[in-house]
């Protein structure tokens, strides 16, 4: 019997089968992209003072706190974490800044007053002193009573219960350690791709301090009064009591523009405007526009000089106020080796009117009873703060408040010129800071 061949061999079928194979393109599995990672950039600096756009959140308070007059420089150093967190393709940026008072954190009797009930009250500055210049509205009897006692030497019962320096009535600490400027600041902004207009970035930032600092003050309807503050019925705003003081929150949108040309020069101009209502509703609404600009020399390199200009300009310096112009000019130059720099800073505040206001310097000593001290907000001087407190210094001025000729009206003149000539100072319109720092791109 015989079998018929195959119709294909498998010789054939083996030849076929490579053919079929190889005519086929051959496809590999598709790597998958690799994905981008954040980028994050940290800096960290310790500061001679905490200034910026001319407010000196620090050095003018601390000023307050010691009765020291007023300087271009003062040494309030603090350490100043930040962090900047972008996407991957950098259009979102989030921010973390925080600002942590490294001298002089304690709260301090600066008021020195030798009898208190609570701090910021009424009370003699030296034994002797007359009670219409220390307790004028007549608001602590149970002081003027032991300062009467001990002075005289009187005796008989004790209507207040003793005299304790350091518990009862005695010298007491005011709101005033630089611990009160330790805040939090926190920011998030869009970058837009960049055009032919140039780039621009939209935001909101906001700054919180941790403690209830007297730069930030309560409105009169919702803070605890205090019946000994000295000031009477006025003592609404007074800074040293510490149930009118609130944390500092500081809000505001904003957008930067920066400019297509000149652009190794990074010209940018930016709007901010400012939503929040601390210091009694005093700062809401402020507007803030500024012109700044930096250029590095030797980029890339170890050694890298880089010098920074900002020109802003405040239109509204408060809601009360009012008052439009420039509010600073800062020069600043960053000298790099590596990964750590050092900065030099100056401020520089032209339009001091903006600044010769209660609303900013505060009440002289913080009491409203003497608002009046800063008479002229024209003159570019406000209350010397080494001039305000102390034996020394009120037993001045209780001399001059003395003065009696016979004529009113010249007394009244006699006492206003001599009380500002020994009170008031020049607002420095130059302020310096110095900085040392790390910084690094991870």
């Amino acid at each position: 019997m015989k079998h018929s061949k195959p119709f294909l061999s498998p010789q054939i079928l083996s030849f076929l089968f490579l053919i079929l194979l190889f005519s086929f393109p051959v496809q590999s599995e598709p790597k998958p992209e690799e994905t981008k990672s954040l980028i994050v950039e940290t800096n960290t600096e310790i500061v001679s003072d905490f200034l910026w756009r001319g407010n000196s959140f620090v050095g003018e308070s601390q000023n307050r706190r010691n009765g020291a007059a007023y300087q271009s420089f003062t040494y309030a150093p603090a350490l100043q974490p930040s962090i900047n967190v972008w996407s991957p393709e950098k259009k979102f940026q989030w921010s973390l800044f925080g600002n942590f008072q490294l001298t002089n954190r304690d709260d301090i009797d600066s008021d020195k007053r030798i009898l208190q009930s609570r701090p910021g009250g009424v009370g003699p500055s030296y034994l002797g002193e007359e009670t219409k210049f220390y307790d004028p509205y007549n608001q602590d009897p149970c002081v003027q009573s032991l300062h009467n006692k001990i002075s005289t030497g009187a005796e008989g019962s004790d209507p207040c219960l003793g005299y304790s320096p350091n518990q009862g009535y005695g010298p007491k600490k005011e709101p005033n350690g630089n611990k009160r400027a330790d805040g939090l600041f926190f920011s998030m902004s869009y970058h837009f791709d960049p055009s032919s207009l140039g780039e621009f970035a939209v935001g909101i930032w906001f700054y919180n301090t941790f403690q209830k600092t007297p730069n930030s003050l309560l409105s009169p309807g919702t803070q605890k009064q205090n019946p000994n503050v000295s000031g009477g019925p006025n003592n609404t705003f007074n800074a040293n009591n510490p149930n009118a003081i609130s944390r500092l929150t500081w809000h505001e949108y904003f957008v930067h523009w920066q400019l297509p040309f000149l652009k190794k020069f990074k010209p940018t101009i930016s709007y901010f405007t400012q939503y929040s209502t601390e210091n009694g509703g005093l700062m809401a609404g402020k507007n803030y526009l500024s012109f700044s600009g930096s250029y590095t020399f030797r980029e890339e390199k170890f050694f890298r000089i880089m010098p920074h200009f900002n020109l802003g300009y405040a239109m509204g310096n408060n809601a009360v106020d009012n008052r439009y112009g420039i509010q600073d000019i800062t020069t600043s130059t960053s000298f790099f080796f590596g990964d750590f720099f050092i900065k030099f800073a100056h401020i520089f505040r032209p339009d001091l009117y903006l600044w010769d206001t209660n609303n900013y310097y505060g009440y002289a000593g913080g009491d409203p009873n003497k608002a009046h001290w800063n008479r002229s907000s024209e003159d570019g001087k406000v209350t010397n703060p080494s001039r305000v407190y102390g034996a020394y210094n009120t037993s001045i001025l209780n001399a001059i408040e003395q003065i009696d000729t016979g004529n009113s009206l010249r007394d009244a003149y006699v006492k206003t010129w001599l009380r500002e000539t020994y009170t008031l100072q020049n607002i420095p319109a130059h302020l310096f800071y110095v900085s040392l720092g790390y910084s690094k791109t991870f």
